[in-house]
C-alpha cells in the first residue's frame, strides 16, 4: 500500500462492514477530487497529499514524506510568511491566508487535527487579477474626479472670477466719482449678469435644469438642438420615453448620450446624426447613429482619450443594461443600449 491516502481497493484488505466500506469509498473519492489538500507533521513534512494537490504542484506519490517547501519552492519572503502561519495553525485555525508562487496566487486555510496540520488550498490568481482591474478602475475614477474639479476651478477662476473682478473695479470707480465714471455702474451690472449666466451654464453641465424640471425628453431635446445645428450637423430625433422613470436612470441615460454626442462632435466628422429612445415592454432601447468616419473599437479603448467609451460602458453596467457598439473606419458609429426598467436591487441604486 502506497504512502498517503487509502485507495478504495485497499479497503478490501480491512475488516469493514459493507455499508461503512461504501461510505468510505464515497468519502475517499470525494477527497481526491476536491480542492488541493495536504497534511503535514510538526516538521512540515508532507504526510498526505490528495490527487488535486499532486496535480496542482506536479508531485508524484513517491514524494510523500518530502518537505513541503522543497515542493513549493517559494521565494524567501513567501516561505517565511507561510512557515509562520503554519506554526500558528498548530494551535488555531487560520483562514483567508495566501501566498504567491511564481505568477500564481493561492489562498489557503490551515488548521490543527491530532498531531498534524491540514491545509486546503485554492488557486485565486483570477481573483487577484480582477482585484487589480477594479483597483485600476478606481484609480481612473479618482483621476477623472480630480480632472473635473480642476476643470471647474479653471472655469470659475478664468470665467466667473474674472468677470466679478472686472465688475468690482467698475463699481469702485463709480464709488470714487459717479460723475467721472457715470457708465461704470451700468457696466458693472452687465458684468454681474454675465457672471450669473456663466454660473448657470456650469450648473447646467453638472445637473441639467431641464432634466430635473421637465424630464429626460426635454433635456435631450435641449442638448441636441443646442449643439448639433451650430456645427451644421443635421439631427433627427425620436424620443418616446415612458413616464415615471427613476431619476437615477434618467441622469445616467442623459450622461451617456451627452458623452456620445461629445464624441460625435470631437471625433466623428459627421453631418447626420440620429437619436432614438423607445420602450419595449420593460426595457428602454436607446439608439444613436452617425455617418462619421468611425473607428476601431479595440484601438479606441487603449488610447487615453478612449476613457469616454469605458465611461459609457460602466454607466450602462450600473443600470444593469447591455451595450451594442458597431463602428469601423468609413461606416460611422451605432450605439444600441438596452436598459431594464424593472425595479432594481438597493445595492445597484
Amino acid at each position: 500500500m502506497t504512502k498517503g491516502l487509502l485507495k478504495p481497493k485497499d479497503l478490501k484488505r480491512l475488516s469493514i462492514d459493507p455499508d461503512t466500506e461504501q461510505a468510505l469509498v464515497y468519502f475517499l473519492s470525494l477527497v481526491e477530487e476536491i480542492s488541493p489538500i495536504v497534511a503535514l507533521d510538526k516538521h512540515n513534512t508532507v504526510r498526505f497529499a490528495n490527487a488535486s494537490f499532486q496535480k496542482e504542484f506536479r508531485i508524484r506519490p513517491v514524494m510523500i514524506g518530502a518537505d513541503l517547501f522543497s515542493i513549493l519552492k517559494l521565494d524567501s519572503k513567501e516561505e517565511e510568511n507561510l512557515k509562520e502561519n503554519l506554526n500558528k495553525s498548530r494551535h488555531t485555525k487560520l483562514q483567508n491566508q495566501e501566498f504567491r508562487k511564481g505568477n500564481k496566487f493561492y489562498g489557503y486555510t490551515a488548521f490543527p487535527f491530532g498531531n498534524s496540520i491540514g491545509m486546503i488550498l485554492k488557486d485565486i490568481s483570477q481573483n487577484k487579477k480582477l482585484q487589480k482591474k477594479v483597483a485600476n478602475l478606481h484609480t481612473k475614477v479618482l483621476a477623472s474626479q480630480e480632472e473635473e474639479r480642476s476643470r471647474l476651478a479653471r472655469e470659475l477662476h478664468d470665467g466667473v472670477g474674472q468677470l466679478i473682478l472686472a465688475a468690482k473695479l467698475h463699481f469702485q470707480a463709480y464709488q470714487k466719482s459717479a460723475k467721472d465714471h457715470a457708465d461704470s455702474f451700468k457696466s458693472g451690472l452687465s458684468l454681474i449678469d454675465r457672471a450669473s449666466q456663466e454660473l448657470r451654464e456650469i450648473y447646467t453641465n453638472l445637473q441639467p435644469s431641464a432634466l430635473k424640471e421637465l424630464g429626460l425628453e426635454a433635456a435631450l431635446t435641449s442638448l441636441t438642438t443646442g449643439i448639433f445645428p451650430l456645427q451644421k450637423i443635421k439631427v433627427k430625433t425620436e424620443f418616446k420615453v415612458p413616464e415615471k422613470i427613476p431619476q437615477i436612470v434618467q441622469n445616467q441615460i442623459f450622461r451617456i448620450l451627452q458623452e456620445i454626442c461629445a464624441n460625435i462632435l470631437k471625433h466623428a466628422q459627421a453631418d447626420k446624426v440620429e437619436l432614438r429612445i423607445v420602450s419595449d415592454k420593460n426595457t428602454l432601447v436607446v439608439t444613436t447613429k452617425d455617418n462619421g468616419k468611425g473607428f476601431r473599437e479595440k484601438e479606441a479603448r487603449i488610447k487615453p482619450t478612449g476613457f469616454g467609451l469605458e465611461n459609457i460602458r460602466r454607466r450602462v453596467e450600473d443600470l444593469n443594461g447591455t451595450l451594442f457598439l458597431e463602428s469601423a473606419p468609413g461606416i460611422g458609429t451605432t450605439y444600441v443600449l438596452r436598459i431594464p426598467l424593472k425595479q432594481r436591487s438597493k445595492e445597484k441604486i
